[in-house]
Protein backbone atom coordinates (compact mmCIF):
# COMPACT_ATOMS: atom_id res chain seq x y z
CA UNK A 1 0.00 0.00 0.00
CA UNK A 2 2.75 2.43 0.97
CA UNK A 3 4.70 1.64 -2.20
CA UNK A 4 1.65 2.44 -4.32
CA UNK A 5 1.18 5.74 -2.54
CA UNK A 6 4.82 6.71 -3.07
CA UNK A 7 4.66 5.74 -6.72
CA UNK A 8 1.52 7.85 -7.09
CA UNK A 9 3.37 10.84 -5.58
CA UNK A 10 6.34 10.24 -7.88
CA UNK A 11 4.07 10.10 -10.93
CA UNK A 12 2.49 13.39 -9.89
CA UNK A 13 5.90 14.98 -9.50
CA UNK A 14 6.91 13.77 -12.95
CA UNK A 15 3.81 15.36 -14.41
CA UNK A 16 4.56 18.66 -12.66
CA UNK A 17 8.15 18.62 -13.87
CA UNK A 18 7.01 18.08 -17.44
CA UNK A 19 4.83 21.18 -17.04
CA UNK A 20 7.87 23.21 -16.02
CA UNK A 21 7.46 23.10 -12.22
CA UNK A 22 10.82 23.11 -10.42
CA UNK A 23 9.69 22.80 -6.76
CA UNK A 24 6.60 22.03 -4.63
CA UNK A 25 5.52 22.98 -1.14
CA UNK A 26 5.55 20.35 1.64
CA UNK A 27 5.13 20.99 5.35
CA UNK A 28 8.00 19.92 7.60
CA UNK A 29 5.76 17.38 9.40
CA UNK A 30 4.75 15.84 6.08
CA UNK A 31 8.39 15.41 5.10
CA UNK A 32 9.14 13.80 8.50
CA UNK A 33 6.20 11.40 8.11
CA UNK A 34 7.35 10.44 4.60
CA UNK A 35 10.86 9.74 5.86
CA UNK A 36 9.54 7.62 8.74
CA UNK A 37 7.19 5.60 6.56
CA UNK A 38 9.77 5.23 3.78
CA UNK A 39 11.95 3.35 6.27
CA UNK A 40 9.33 0.60 6.55
CA UNK A 41 9.17 0.04 2.78
CA UNK A 42 11.24 -2.71 1.19
CA UNK A 43 14.30 -1.37 -0.56
CA UNK A 44 13.92 -1.08 -4.31
CA UNK A 45 16.61 -2.67 -6.47
CA UNK A 46 19.03 -0.06 -7.92
CA UNK A 47 18.20 -1.17 -11.46
CA UNK A 48 14.50 -0.36 -11.01
CA UNK A 49 14.67 2.53 -8.56
CA UNK A 50 13.05 5.66 -10.02
CA UNK A 51 15.38 8.64 -10.53
CA UNK A 52 14.73 11.86 -8.57
CA UNK A 53 12.26 13.95 -10.51
CA UNK A 54 11.85 17.18 -8.61
CA UNK A 55 13.48 19.27 -6.00
CA UNK A 56 11.49 19.28 -2.74
CA UNK A 57 12.18 22.29 -0.60
CA UNK A 58 11.04 23.32 2.86
CA UNK A 59 9.39 26.73 2.65
CA UNK A 60 7.72 28.93 5.25
CA UNK A 61 4.17 27.85 6.14
CA UNK A 62 1.55 29.24 3.75
CA UNK A 63 -1.40 31.39 4.78
CA UNK A 64 -4.23 29.56 6.59
CA UNK A 65 -6.53 29.65 3.57
CA UNK A 66 -3.94 28.05 1.25
CA UNK A 67 -3.89 24.24 0.72
CA UNK A 68 -0.89 22.63 2.29
CA UNK A 69 0.22 19.98 -0.21
CA UNK A 70 0.95 20.46 -3.92
CA UNK A 71 -1.42 23.42 -4.06
CA UNK A 72 1.23 26.12 -4.31
CA UNK A 73 4.57 26.00 -6.02
CA UNK A 74 7.09 28.24 -7.64
CA UNK A 75 7.76 27.54 -11.32
CA UNK A 76 10.48 28.87 -13.60
CA UNK A 77 7.93 31.03 -15.36
CA UNK A 78 7.35 32.92 -12.10
CA UNK A 79 11.00 33.98 -11.89
CA UNK A 80 11.60 37.36 -13.55
CA UNK A 81 13.97 37.15 -16.50
CA UNK A 82 17.38 38.71 -16.09
CA UNK A 83 17.85 41.73 -18.34
CA UNK A 84 19.79 40.80 -21.45
CA UNK A 85 23.16 42.42 -21.85
CA UNK A 86 23.26 45.17 -24.44
CA UNK A 87 24.65 43.97 -27.74
CA UNK A 88 27.01 45.95 -29.93
CA UNK A 89 25.88 46.95 -33.44
CA UNK A 90 26.51 44.12 -35.84
CA UNK A 91 29.64 44.38 -37.93
CA UNK A 92 28.95 43.26 -41.45
CA UNK A 93 31.81 41.58 -43.28
CA UNK A 94 31.24 42.05 -46.99
CA UNK A 95 32.56 39.13 -49.03
CA UNK A 96 33.57 41.61 -51.75
CA UNK A 97 35.87 43.53 -49.41
CA UNK A 98 39.41 42.13 -49.09
CA UNK A 99 40.03 40.24 -45.82
CA UNK A 100 42.80 42.61 -44.78
CA UNK A 101 40.38 45.55 -44.65
CA UNK A 102 38.68 46.07 -41.32
CA UNK A 103 34.96 45.16 -41.22
CA UNK A 104 32.44 47.98 -41.56
CA UNK A 105 29.41 48.18 -39.22
CA UNK A 106 25.86 48.89 -40.24
CA UNK A 107 25.07 52.59 -40.76
CA UNK A 108 23.78 54.61 -37.83
CA UNK A 109 20.97 57.14 -38.24
CA UNK A 110 21.33 60.59 -36.71
CA UNK A 111 19.49 63.90 -36.54
CA UNK A 112 20.82 67.19 -37.83
CA UNK A 113 20.72 69.89 -35.12
CA UNK A 114 18.61 73.00 -35.50
CA UNK A 115 20.18 76.07 -37.06
CA UNK A 116 20.81 77.78 -40.37
CA UNK A 117 22.31 75.90 -43.30
CA UNK A 118 25.89 76.96 -42.58
CA UNK A 119 25.64 75.92 -38.94
CA UNK A 120 24.20 72.55 -39.91
CA UNK A 121 26.81 72.07 -42.64
CA UNK A 122 29.69 72.83 -40.27
CA UNK A 123 28.29 70.38 -37.73
CA UNK A 124 27.94 67.65 -40.36
CA UNK A 125 31.42 68.25 -41.74
CA UNK A 126 32.95 67.92 -38.26
CA UNK A 127 30.92 64.78 -37.64
CA UNK A 128 32.15 63.11 -40.82
CA UNK A 129 35.76 64.22 -40.40
CA UNK A 130 35.77 62.72 -36.90
CA UNK A 131 33.76 59.62 -37.70
CA UNK A 132 35.84 56.68 -36.34
CA UNK A 133 34.96 54.35 -39.24
CA UNK A 134 35.79 56.96 -41.87
CA UNK A 135 39.09 57.72 -40.18
CA UNK A 136 39.85 54.04 -39.79
CA UNK A 137 39.64 53.52 -43.55
CA UNK A 138 41.62 56.60 -44.57
CA UNK A 139 45.41 56.43 -44.63
CA UNK A 140 45.80 59.40 -42.34
CA UNK A 141 49.44 58.55 -41.63
CA UNK A 142 50.17 59.19 -45.32
CA UNK A 143 48.41 62.52 -45.38
CA UNK A 144 45.17 61.25 -46.91
CA UNK A 145 41.87 62.87 -45.98
CA UNK A 146 38.19 62.17 -45.50
CA UNK A 147 36.29 63.72 -48.42
CA UNK A 148 33.28 65.98 -47.87
CA UNK A 149 30.98 67.86 -50.22
CA UNK A 150 31.79 71.35 -51.49
CA UNK A 151 29.77 74.09 -53.13
CA UNK A 152 26.80 76.37 -52.63
CA UNK A 153 24.43 75.52 -49.77
CA UNK A 154 21.57 77.06 -51.78
CA UNK A 155 22.41 75.20 -54.97
CA UNK A 156 19.64 74.09 -57.32
CA UNK A 157 21.75 71.18 -58.59
CA UNK A 158 23.53 68.56 -56.47
CA UNK A 159 26.10 66.53 -58.42
CA UNK A 160 26.78 63.22 -56.70
CA UNK A 161 29.85 61.26 -57.73
CA UNK A 162 31.17 57.83 -56.84
CA UNK A 163 34.11 57.28 -54.49
CA UNK A 164 37.06 59.65 -54.07
CA UNK A 165 40.13 58.97 -56.17
CA UNK A 166 43.82 59.60 -55.56
CA UNK A 167 43.59 63.37 -56.08
CA UNK A 168 40.44 63.70 -53.99
CA UNK A 169 41.82 61.91 -50.93
CA UNK A 170 44.86 64.18 -50.96
CA UNK A 171 42.87 67.42 -51.09
CA UNK A 172 39.81 66.18 -49.16
CA UNK A 173 37.53 67.54 -51.89
CA UNK A 174 35.49 65.75 -54.58
CA UNK A 175 36.22 66.09 -58.30
CA UNK A 176 39.58 67.85 -58.25
CA UNK A 177 41.44 65.61 -60.74
CA UNK A 178 41.01 65.30 -64.51
CA UNK A 179 37.42 64.08 -64.12
CA UNK A 180 36.72 67.13 -61.96
CA UNK A 181 38.13 69.47 -64.56
CA UNK A 182 35.85 67.93 -67.16
CA UNK A 183 32.87 68.22 -64.81
CA UNK A 184 33.67 71.93 -64.42
CA UNK A 185 33.46 72.30 -68.22
CA UNK A 186 30.12 70.50 -68.34
CA UNK A 187 28.75 72.74 -65.59
CA UNK A 188 30.05 75.85 -67.37
CA UNK A 189 28.37 74.76 -70.60
CA UNK A 190 25.00 74.96 -68.84
CA UNK A 191 25.67 78.57 -67.84
CA UNK A 192 26.38 77.67 -64.20
CA UNK A 193 29.66 77.71 -62.28
CA UNK A 194 31.19 75.27 -59.83
CA UNK A 195 30.59 77.62 -56.91
CA UNK A 196 26.86 77.78 -57.75
CA UNK A 197 26.26 74.03 -57.50
CA UNK A 198 26.92 71.40 -54.82
CA UNK A 199 29.30 68.54 -55.51
CA UNK A 200 29.56 65.47 -53.30
CA UNK A 201 30.33 61.77 -53.36
CA UNK A 202 28.54 58.59 -52.38
CA UNK A 203 31.63 57.68 -50.30
CA UNK A 204 33.64 59.61 -47.73
CA UNK A 205 36.90 57.77 -48.32
CA UNK A 206 38.80 56.14 -51.16
CA UNK A 207 38.20 52.37 -50.96
CA UNK A 208 41.44 50.63 -50.02
CA UNK A 209 43.07 48.21 -52.43
CA UNK A 210 46.45 46.56 -52.79
CA UNK A 211 47.49 48.05 -56.13
CA UNK A 212 49.74 51.08 -56.54
CA UNK A 213 47.40 52.54 -59.17
CA UNK A 214 43.73 52.75 -60.09
CA UNK A 215 40.64 52.67 -57.90
CA UNK A 216 38.48 49.92 -56.47
CA UNK A 217 34.71 50.48 -56.74
CA UNK A 218 33.05 50.58 -53.31
CA UNK A 219 30.95 47.63 -52.20
CA UNK A 220 27.36 47.60 -50.98
CA UNK A 221 28.50 47.65 -47.34
CA UNK A 222 30.77 50.64 -47.84
CA UNK A 223 28.10 52.56 -49.73
CA UNK A 224 25.49 51.76 -47.07
CA UNK A 225 27.68 53.08 -44.25
CA UNK A 226 28.26 56.44 -45.95
CA UNK A 227 24.70 56.91 -47.26
CA UNK A 228 23.34 58.67 -44.12
CA UNK A 229 26.10 61.26 -44.49
CA UNK A 230 25.10 61.92 -48.09
CA UNK A 231 21.42 62.05 -47.16
CA UNK A 232 22.23 64.69 -44.56
CA UNK A 233 24.06 66.81 -47.14
CA UNK A 234 21.07 66.64 -49.47
CA UNK A 235 18.71 67.44 -46.60
CA UNK A 236 20.66 70.58 -45.72
CA UNK A 237 21.08 71.87 -49.29
CA UNK A 238 17.58 70.94 -50.50
CA UNK A 239 18.45 71.06 -54.21
CA UNK A 240 15.88 71.08 -56.97
CA UNK A 241 17.68 68.31 -58.87
CA UNK A 242 20.24 65.60 -58.13
CA UNK A 243 22.57 64.41 -60.89
CA UNK A 244 23.98 60.95 -60.18
CA UNK A 245 27.32 60.58 -61.93
CA UNK A 246 28.01 56.93 -62.67
CA UNK A 247 26.61 53.55 -61.66
CA UNK A 248 28.09 53.57 -58.14
CA UNK A 249 26.30 56.83 -57.30
CA UNK A 250 23.09 55.26 -58.59
CA UNK A 251 23.60 52.22 -56.33
CA UNK A 252 23.68 54.47 -53.31
CA UNK A 253 20.88 56.81 -54.28
CA UNK A 254 18.49 54.34 -55.89
CA UNK A 255 19.33 51.11 -54.07
CA UNK A 256 22.11 48.63 -54.74
CA UNK A 257 21.46 46.79 -57.99
CA UNK A 258 24.45 45.27 -59.80
CA UNK A 259 22.25 44.77 -62.88
CA UNK A 260 21.55 48.48 -63.25
CA UNK A 261 23.57 50.17 -65.97
CA UNK A 262 23.90 53.82 -66.86
CA UNK A 263 23.05 53.05 -70.48
CA UNK A 264 19.65 51.59 -69.57
CA UNK A 265 18.76 54.13 -66.89
CA UNK A 266 20.14 57.49 -68.04
CA UNK A 267 17.82 60.17 -69.40
CA UNK A 268 14.92 59.13 -67.15
CA UNK A 269 13.67 61.09 -64.16
CA UNK A 270 13.63 59.24 -60.85
CA UNK A 271 13.56 60.41 -57.22
CA UNK A 272 15.71 60.45 -54.13
CA UNK A 273 13.97 61.54 -50.93
CA UNK A 274 11.33 63.25 -53.04
CA UNK A 275 13.90 65.17 -55.12
CA UNK A 276 14.03 64.65 -58.92
CA UNK A 277 17.10 62.62 -59.85
CA UNK A 278 18.70 61.83 -63.17
CA UNK A 279 21.55 59.42 -63.86
CA UNK A 280 24.26 60.10 -66.41
CA UNK A 281 27.77 58.94 -67.20
CA UNK A 282 30.64 59.85 -64.88
CA UNK A 283 33.13 62.34 -66.39
CA UNK A 284 35.81 59.65 -66.16
CA UNK A 285 33.75 57.64 -68.66
CA UNK A 286 34.04 60.51 -71.13
CA UNK A 287 37.79 60.63 -70.58
CA UNK A 288 37.96 56.98 -71.65
CA UNK A 289 35.35 57.33 -74.41
CA UNK A 290 36.15 60.68 -75.96
CA UNK A 291 33.58 60.56 -78.76
CA UNK A 292 30.86 62.95 -79.81
CA UNK A 293 28.30 60.22 -79.25
CA UNK A 294 29.31 59.78 -75.59
CA UNK A 295 29.47 63.51 -75.02
CA UNK A 296 26.07 63.99 -76.63
CA UNK A 297 24.43 61.46 -74.32
CA UNK A 298 25.73 63.29 -71.25
CA UNK A 299 24.78 66.64 -72.72
CA UNK A 300 21.22 65.49 -73.45
CA UNK A 301 20.91 64.58 -69.76
CA UNK A 302 22.20 68.02 -68.82
CA UNK A 303 19.64 69.67 -71.11
CA UNK A 304 16.95 67.87 -69.10
CA UNK A 305 18.48 69.24 -65.91
CA UNK A 306 18.58 72.77 -67.28
CA UNK A 307 14.94 72.54 -68.30
CA UNK A 308 13.95 71.14 -64.87
CA UNK A 309 15.49 74.04 -62.93
CA UNK A 310 14.27 76.68 -65.39
CA UNK A 311 17.53 77.65 -67.09
CA UNK A 312 17.16 79.24 -70.51
CA UNK A 313 18.51 76.98 -73.26
CA UNK A 314 19.86 78.56 -76.45
CA UNK A 315 19.79 76.93 -79.86
CA UNK A 316 23.56 76.74 -79.73
CA UNK A 317 23.40 74.82 -76.47
CA UNK A 318 20.80 72.46 -77.87
CA UNK A 319 23.14 71.61 -80.71
CA UNK A 320 26.25 70.77 -78.68
CA UNK A 321 27.89 67.51 -79.84
CA UNK A 322 25.04 66.74 -82.21
CA UNK A 323 26.01 64.57 -85.14
CA UNK A 324 26.33 66.60 -88.30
Amino acid sequence: MMRAQLEAVIDELKTLRAEGVSSVYLEEQTIADLKAKAGTVEAVAPSTAPAPVAKVSTLPSPPENQPNLLASWKSESDVPEKPKAATKPAVKKDANIPDWIKPIPAPTAFDIPEGDKQTQWNWLRDKIFNDPICREHVRLEKGKKVVFGVGNLDADVFFCGEAPGADEEIQGEPFVGKAGQLLDKIIAATGLKRDLVMIGNIMNWRPEHDKPYGNRPPTETEIAYCLPHLEAQVEIVKPKVIVALGATAAHGLLGYDPERTVGRTRGKWMEFKGIPLILTYHPSYLLRNNTNRSKRMVWEDMLLVMDKIGLEISEKQRGYFAEK
